[in-house]
């Protein structure tokens, strides 16, 4: 699977571009402000309806616009598979594939898979416990079919019990109903998010030792709840304080997820470039492990790769670069200039883009 063209229109600094892309790598070039960033955005944008360098519904709608659009042509063996998003500064989003529209940004997601690779993507391991949630969450909804449907309800008990705790609803049996089945859907999620885990670390320590190195990696996945003690048993411990603060203090909102090398926390024993490289080896290890459950060319991953020259030195590049290629992701790498690019610019199936001022040029 690849995205063989996209056009866009009013997105960021991107009036109007229209690009056919390689199946393999497709390299960017330009300098900073150019539209580099904003370009792997508007991928993102297609894959996800979000922006994944701002919050804002509409801040990424080119000003003096009130409408950005983004449509792209998925490629899976010999079949062409149209897809569209747009969205309006009032918040109106519409999403489309092969013409007919679809009610919600998941499906889109499970068509067009994509992975970012970029200087902030170490605040995987830095940041709050929520950015490696989401890290967990996003592979396990691609590798087990029921994850979403569990996931909605946990979020839907979740927000009913807090509700009735900050409420301080006298109601014993709604309360008892929602916890009820916030018990029953963190199991599960526990166990899909364990099953993940526990398949995803063989891919990332191999990964992590080809591009740096570094060995003797481990992932920790802490659940959200004591190991030694049956959840039903901590939400009775638990009650009176929940109900004291207002909010659910246990369960699969408050998981986990920690890298320890030779027994210590990474983010403690690690420079910060071993840091970066090992967020990077994780993210590659979860396209690798998606590729792996996957038939051949059904919804490959593709990878996002911004200012991959401001991350690591050549050594480090070539290396990864060449595992993209090899595993045969499709991959939008952006630069300043082609010294980033440890001389894969000539490689057979390439492609490479200079960005200028919101434009695109071969």
């Amino acid at each position: 699977m690849s995205l063989s063209s996209v056009s866009i229109v009013n997105f960021r600094n991107l009036e109007n571009v229209k690009i056919e892309l390689d199946p393999k790598v497709n390299f960017f070039l330009g300098s900073n402000g150019s539209g580099k960033t904003s370009l792997l955005d508007a991928f993102y944008f297609l894959s996800s309806a979000r922006s994944f360098t701002t919050n804002s519904r509409h801040s990424f709608i080119m000003e003096g616009k009130e409408e950005c659009i983004v449509r792209g042509e998925i490629k899976r063996d010999l079949q062409v598979f149209p897809v569209g998003v747009s969205r309006t500064r009032s918040g109106i989003l519409e999403i489309r594939k092969s013409g007919e529209k679809m009610r919600r940004s998941s499906e889109l997601a499970l068509s067009l898979p994509t992975i970012i690779l970029s200087p902030e993507s170490i605040n995987l391991l830095i940041g709050s416990p929520a950015k490696r949630r989401s890290f967990m969450n996003w592979g396990t909804f691609h590798v087990e079919p029921l994850f979403k449907e569990v996931w909605e309800r946990a979020n839907r008990c979740l927000k009913q019990r807090n509700i009735a705790l900050q409420f301080k609803i006298r109601d014993r049996d709604e309360l008892a109903s929602w916890t009820d089945g916030l018990i029953r859907s963190s199991l599960k999620i526990d166990d899909y998010r364990t099953r993940y885990i526990r398949n995803l670390n063989p891919f990332f320590s191999e990964i992590l030792e080809r591009i740096s190195g570094l060995s003797d990696v481990e992932l920790h996945y802490s659940r959200g709840w004591d190991d030694e003690v049956q959840l039903n048993e901590v939400f009775d411990r638990n009650s009176g304080i929940d109900v004291k603060r207002g909010y659910t203090s246990s369960g699969f909102h408050r998981a986990d997820l920690k890298v320890c090398i030779r027994g210590k926390s990474a983010t403690e024993s690690c420079s910060r470039g071993e840091l970066k490289a090992l967020v990077w080896a994780l993210k590659l290890a979860q396209g690798r492990f998606l590729l792996g459950e996957k038939a051949p060319n059904q919804n490959k991953p593709i990878f996002l790769v911004d200012d991959l020259g401001a991350e690591f030195d050549e050594q480090h590049r070539k290396k990864i670069q060449e595992y993209l290629y090899e595993t045969g992701h499709q991959t939008m790498i952006t630069a300043v200039d082609r010294f980033a690019l440890s001389g894969l610019t000539e490689t057979l199936s390439t492609k490479l883009f200079h960005v200028e001022q919101g434009k695109i040029r071969n």
